[in-house]
């Protein structure tokens, strides 16, 4: 788990977790969060994007989220960072992104 915190002040403001390193196929899924005054000004979308980055470093070759169906906020996070919505039920939607050239599975 990963600490998000503001530069101005160091303050916490948030989380980043990968729910472990890439399988053996090389899929990774995260979760993540902000405390309500920290919310739209970008900084879910970067440190999601960061994140990414330092998984495909890693080996990751295919990352997976969801999200609360009302989360609106942060389905527009998922797919400004290249994800791709594969299902939805009542609570949740489902989201993937495969690195590189590669098409979804």
């Amino acid at each position: 788990m990963y600490l998000v915190r503001r530069t101005d002040d160091g303050r916490a403001i948030g989380g980043f977790g990968f729910f472990g390193p890439p399988d053996e196929l090389g899929h990774v899924e995260f979760g993540y969060g902000l405390v309500p005054s920290a919310r739209g000004a970008g900084l879910a979308t970067e440190a999601v994007g960061l994140a990414l980055r330092f998984a495909s470093a890693w080996g990751a070759r295919v990352a997976a989220a969801d999200t609360d169906v009302r989360n609106i906020a942060s389905q527009q996070v998922l797919l400004k960072n290249g994800f791709s919505e594969i299902r939805r039920d009542d609570a949740l939607v489902y989201y993937r992104r495969r690195f590189g050239a590669e098409r979804l599975a």
